[in-house]
Order: C-alpha cells, then sequence, then structure tokens
C-alpha cells in the first residue's frame, strides 16, 4: 500500500546533527515536502529527533534521526523553515530548546502553565510555582498600532488569539496564538494498538473523522498485519470524498457570509447538509464516525446501496454546479475576493503550506496522488492547481475540487468491489525491532499525517505523532493577511478555514 511506510529503526543510522541538516537541504532541493519532525523520549533517557519527509518520487518516503542532548538542538528553521512550529512543539511537550529559533514563544501553553513542566517527557507534574511568559512580537513605527482579537470570539467558533500591528487600517503584522484547545491527544495513543487508537483519531479535528480514522485505521492494520479487505478500502476512499464535498460547500457558505453574498450563504448550508445525510446513510453519523475498523469497515458501513447513494450524489452534483458557478461568477463576489489574501507560491513552498491553500497558490501536491490508497491508485483522481494565490483563487479550487469529487464517485461506484486492488499483507512487527510507521491520508483541508514507533519487545506503540494540515499553514495566513486592511481578515481567515483542535492536539 503506497500510503503507509514502515521503517525498521533497529537498522537506521543515527545521524549527527550536521547531516540531518545536510538531509533537510538534499531533500529539498529534490522536491520533498516535509511530512513530520518530532521528538520521542526512549528507553535510558535517550532523546530522538524524527524528520520523514517525501512526495518528489513516487511512493516514497525517506526518515532520518539523530539523538539529541536532553536540553537543546540546534535550530533547522533556517535551511527547512517548514519545521519551526514543529520545533517550538517539541520544546513544549518535551523541552528540549532549538537553540537559534527565531521565535521560541510557547505554542501549546499560556501563562497558566507551569514553568519547567514538559508532559510528554515523563517528570512528575510540578507544584504550583512561576508561570510561563508569552512576549508579542513588536513592530516599531509611526502610526503603528496593535488590535487584538480573541481568543473568545463573537461568533460559535473555536478559540484562537489574533494580534494585529497595523498601520491604519493595513495589517503590516498579524500573530496568531492558538492552544486553548490542547487537551494532550498523543499522550493518549500509546499502548496496545487497537480499536482505541481509532476512536480518538476521529475526535483530533471533528470536521475530518473520515480523514484522521482512515489514516489511524491503515497505519494499525501495518503495525498487526491485518490489512482491510477491497470492499473495505473502497468505502474509506468514498467517505472521504463525500466528507470533502461536505466541508467546501460549508467553506463556500461561509465566505459568502463574510462577503455578504445571502444567496450562498443560504444555499450552501443546505447542500452541505445534504452532504452530510449522505455521509450518515453510508456510516450511521452524519460526521463518519463508526467508519472504521482495524482491518475493515465499521458493522453499519455501507448503510445504502451504491445506486442509491450515487442518486443522491448526481442530485447533489446539479445543485452544487449550478449554485456554484452563479457564485463564482457573480461580479460582487469576484470584485471583493479577487487579489485578497494572496500568498505567493515561494512561501507555500517555504512554509510547507498543504492542501487547498497549497494548490490556490500553484503548489501541485496531493496525497491521494502522490501516496495513494488502493482505490486512489486504480482510479487516479485529478488535482486542482490554481496559480493566484487569493481567496477567490481558493475558492474556485474548492468549487473544482466538489465536481472532480462527483466524477470521481461516480466512476468509483460503478466499479464492482472485486476490481479495487487488495491491500497488500504485511507480517506484524517482529518482537526484536522497533519500528516507525508512517500512514499518509488527503482530507479534505490537506495532508494528515499519522506516525507511530512501535517497541517490538514489548508489541506496543511507545510514540504516536499526528500533524494536521492545519499546523502547516496556519503560519501561511498571517502572511497571506499582511498588506490587507483590517476588515478583509475575516474573509481571509475563512479562505483557509483552518482547524483550531487539529492544530492543538
Amino acid at each position: 500500500m503506497k500510503c503507509v511506510h514502515t521503517f525498521d529503526l533497529s537498522e537506521a543510522p543515527l545521524l549527527r546533527n550536521e547531516e540531518l541538516r545536510s538531509f533537510f537541504e538534499r531533500r529539498s532541493a529534490a522536491g520533498d515536502r516535509l511530512l513530520a519532525f518530532f521528538a520521542e523520549r526512549a528507553a535510558g533517557e535517550r532523546f530522538f529527533l524524527h524528520a520523514i519527509t517525501g512526495g518528489s518520487d513516487s511512493y516514497r518516503f525517506h526518515h532520518a534521526c539523530t539523538e539529541s542532548s536532553p536540553r537543546a538542538f540546534p535550530t533547522f528553521t533556517d535551511v527547512c523553515p517548514g519545521v519551526h512550529w514543529f520545533e517550538r512543539e517539541i520544546y513544549d511537550l518535551f523541552g528540549i530548546r532549538p537553540e537559534g529559533h527565531p521565535e521560541i514563544n510557547p505554542l501549546r501553553f499560556h501563562e497558566s502553565w507551569p514553568k519547567g513542566f514538559y508532559p510528554l517527557r515523563g517528570e512528575a507534574v510540578p507544584s504550583p510555582g512561576p508561570r510561563r511568559g508569552y512576549r508579542f512580537l513588536q513592530v516599531r513605527g509611526e502610526g503603528i498600532h496593535e488590535i487584538a482579537v480573541g481568543p473568545v470570539h463573537a461568533g460559535i467558533i473555536e478559540p484562537g488569539h489574533f494580534r494585529f500591528s497595523c498601520a491604519g487600517e493595513t495589517i503590516q503584522n498579524l500573530e496568531i496564538r492558538l492552544g486553548y484547545q490542547h487537551k494532550g491527544t498523543e499522550s493518549l495513543f500509546p499502548g496496545t494498538p487497537g480499536m482505541r487508537q481509532i476512536l480518538l483519531s476521529e475526535s483530533i479535528s471533528g470536521d475530518t473523522a473520515v480523514g484522521h480514522s482512515n489514516a489511524c485505521a491503515r497505519l494499525l492494520e501495518r503495525i498487526l498485519g491485518r490489512p482491510a479487505d477491497p470492499r473495505a478500502e473502497r468505502w474509506r476512499s468514498v467517505a472521504l470524498e463525500i466528507e470533502r464535498i461536505a466541508n467546501h460547500c460549508g467553506d463556500l457558505g461561509g465566505l459568502s457570509a463574510d462577503i455578504g453574498y445571502l444567496f450562498g450563504t443560504a444555499h450552501f448550508a443546505r447542500l452541505r447538509g445534504t452532504a452530510l445525510n449522505l455521509l450518515m446513510r453510508l456510516t450511521g453519523s452524519r460526521f463518519g464516525r463508526g467508519l472504521n475498523r482495524v482491518g475493515g469497515s465499521g458493522p453499519r458501513v455501507p448503510g445504502i446501496e451504491a445506486e442509491e447513494l450515487l442518486d443522491g450524489l448526481a442530485a447533489l452534483q446539479t445543485e452544487v454546479e449550478r449554485i456554484g458557478a452563479t457564485m463564482l461568477e457573480s461580479p460582487s463576489v469576484v470584485s471583493r475576493m479577487d487579489g485578497t489574501g494572496r500568498l505567493l507560491l515561494h512561501t507555500a513552498k517555504t512554509l510547507q503550506i498543504v492542501g487547498v491553500a497549497g494548490r490556490a497558490s500553484g503548489r501541485d501536491v496531493d496525497a491521494r496522488r502522490d501516496f495513494p490508497p488502493p482505490v486512489f491508485e486504480a482510479h487516479p483522481p485529478d488535482v486542482v492547481v490554481a496559480a493566484e494565490g487569493d481567496a477567490l483563487a481558493r475558492a474556485r479550487i474548492r468549487y473544482k475540487e466538489m465536481l472532480a469529487s462527483f466524477r470521481w464517485l461516480q466512476e468509483v461506484l460503478r466499479t464492482a468491489d472485486s476490481q479495487s486492488p487488495p491491500g497488500d499483507r504485511q507480517p506484524a512487527s517482529e518482537s526484536c525491532r522497533r519500528t516507525l510507521t508512517v500512514s499518509v491520508e488527503e482530507g479534505w483541508r490537506g495532508e494528515i499525517v499519522h506516525a507511530a514507533i512501535m517497541e517490538g519487545t514489548e508489541g506496543r506503540i511507545s510514540r504516536y505523532k499526528v500533524v494536521d494540515p492545519s499546523f502547516h499553514n496556519w503560519p501561511g495566513l498571517s502572511f497571506a493577511v499582511q498588506k490587507n486592511v483590517v476588515s478583509d481578515f475575516p474573509l481571509c481567515n475563512k479562505s483557509f478555514n483552518l482547524s483550531y483542535s487539529g492544530a492543538d492536539l
């Protein structure tokens, strides 16, 4: 299976820090993208840093590992800027400081978090004492003023703090402070692999239950040597595309609301509900929960015949095409979105922006093609890319991706289950080996990565890492809003529509 790969850590060489720098430089020059960068505390008070890249050559993953001091390691942000949030996360969770990092502010925690406590280091919780500080970037100059928004917002959305530095109405800098949704998700995954991890994955980001549980299920199946049957893989990919359609409808409705385009607001909210109802008929849940089991699908999947699902999708497609074309051809919509929140291709590549936001800026990345699950390998998807990088491009990408998903679903649902390629059966991890298994899925926001280190001697997961696409993309929003006016921020923010919960973990 091209979307899952296992590395044998017992045979992997340990690189020196300068060799890991060279690894980032080589893989970046080759066209790889960063999939994950995380720390691990192993037995004997040893700390390791793991880097995973891929995408430049078909279906190949690359891994590098270095042993770190318990106190610090030299930053790699200067050679791979996409790791800068990963390094801040490592410092928050393990207390290993990335020396030379340009912004070492807390990413996960805030003032109430005890200073000197690092939850994944395995130490006891200290008694109340000094609290962590946070220093916002100061933009200086004549007429510069600050506007603080959040973390509590007027709408029913998740909490996040936005600090604008403005000259008049024009945004010079936006500092995004998250972490209010931190819930210790990664600390809950280690242990005996099984259904518990799939249930946890469904709650990482509530609107991406299918994407995250697909990635988690395939990872566990590789670890346990129990691949899913072709029928289950078919319905996983079908549910993934319906989840994509539902959320893209919701986003176009949200964008319509932010610019006062009431026609789009009303209709896309209704169409999102229609798509979610199809997902409920398929899985038993409007948000796709209960889809996956290790080695197969849940007992209620599929709760609808393929012919009936095709009829429902055909009716939904007709309305999406009509309403989407009306919206994106409306002069008032085009003039409001055109040029707003532009993210240049160079910036998108540098920051490792993925998914809709990356493709709208000309970054041709899509895990369904680059790391395909079995059904996408047999039925390749159409990858939609634009060059403008503004809010209008991100809206058009969503619309065109929905049309591509409708075409793909019609092709797959008219194909018998037996024609889907079977999963590749792999032996379970040997008892004497330490392994790192990586699973990738293209969720509706972008690339989802799950990684697990398996201790063969104990038959358990010792470290589990999740990378939601929002973790890559939040820094991109800071760049996209620069030189826009403050009143454009809601539109820019909605055009990215990132997950707070998925980034905070």
